[in-house]
């Protein structure tokens, strides 16, 4: 089941289209990254899911529900946390705690007061005053205590420094392990949601280019490197192509659906891709001859 589906989903500002038929489907209980580079639509895309903006074209549904027509419950089981969001500076954490509380009938102190001490938080310390980290950390606290069946996090990592995005990351997990919730992250630093999602979709231009489980993505697309002589028909005979050059002698093939047998009497040296080369692979339009997007 997916607790997000978009379909064809178009949005445009002006005469700019800033969501360009958008499909994406998130797995209930995935950690589900939404990849691509600044102003390639995934916040766009995000506000659009949270029915802050109305699609020009296409439909999404969260929970099975159109966002426009949430209801306050519905609206109560999502949690929301971007780059920019922030409290009054003159408020203290006590202060934001007690109206936030307010608003949510499964508010879990417990959670709560664990996560404040486990990042050295105090009630009575002021937010204004807090590091940009500290403040990351609280607004995720208040997050967590509101008891969300789905977390959104557009760039939420952004601007802080490796150590403390490491540590964001984890709590990620150690949340989506405690309790049957859904995370949709939205971010362009690529080493660091590797460490943690499990699912994938790579933006391009306001449209998916490519979406998977993580791992599954990564036994299918495989670097193939071949000598020159090799007959590029040949590799195209065995195998779906994404990419293929030449490079110092070597002839370096790209493949969506790699398997062992199709290299029986290949010379061949197979290489692995992290996350970053596979969005590059998909994300990155080339002239070169013989490749593709």
């Amino acid at each position: 089941m997916n607790v997000i589906e978009t379909r064809d989903l178009v949005r445009y500002f002006g005469a700019v289209r800033a969501v360009s038929g958008m499909d994406l489907a998130v797995p209930t209980g995935s950690i589900f990254g939404l990849l691509g580079e600044n102003g390639c639509g995934k916040t766009t895309t995000i506000n659009l899911i949270m029915g802050a903006l109305v699609p020009h074209e296409g439909t999404v549904r969260v929970f099975d529900e159109d966002p426009l027509s949430f209801t306050p419950a519905t609206r109560a089981r999502i949690g929301y946390l971007a780059d920019e969001m922030a409290l009054p500076g003159w408020m203290t954490l006590g202060e934001a705690i007690g109206v936030q509380s307010s608003f949510f009938e499964q508010w879990d102190n417990d959670a709560l007061w664990r996560l404040l001490k486990r990042f050295d938080l105090h009630a009575d310390q002021v937010f204004g005053q807090l590091s940009k980290g500290q403040k990351r950390w609280f607004l995720i606290v208040l997050i967590v205590a509101q008891q969300p069946d789905l977390l959104i996090l557009d760039e939420p990592s952004g601007g802080l420094d490796v150590s403390v995005r490491r540590q964001f990351l984890d709590l990620l997990v150690d949340l989506v392990n405690d309790r049957d919730m859904t995370v949709l992250m939205a971010s362009h630093i690529l080493s660091d949601v590797e460490r943690v999602v499990d699912h994938v979709a790579f933006v391009k231009a306001g449209k998916t280019v490519c979406q998977s489980g993580l791992e599954d993505l990564k036994t299918r697309v495989k670097r193939l490197c071949l000598p020159t002589g090799t007959h590029r028909h040949e590799i195209e005979k065995r195998f779906t192509v994404l990419s293929m050059r030449e490079q110092s002698g070597t002839l370096l093939a790209t493949v969506a659906d790699f398997e062992p047998e199709s290299l029986s009497g290949l010379e061949c040296r197979v290489e692995h891709l992290n996350l970053e080369e596979l969005f590059l692979v998909y994300n990155t339009r080339r002239t070169e001859e013989g490749v593709v997007s």
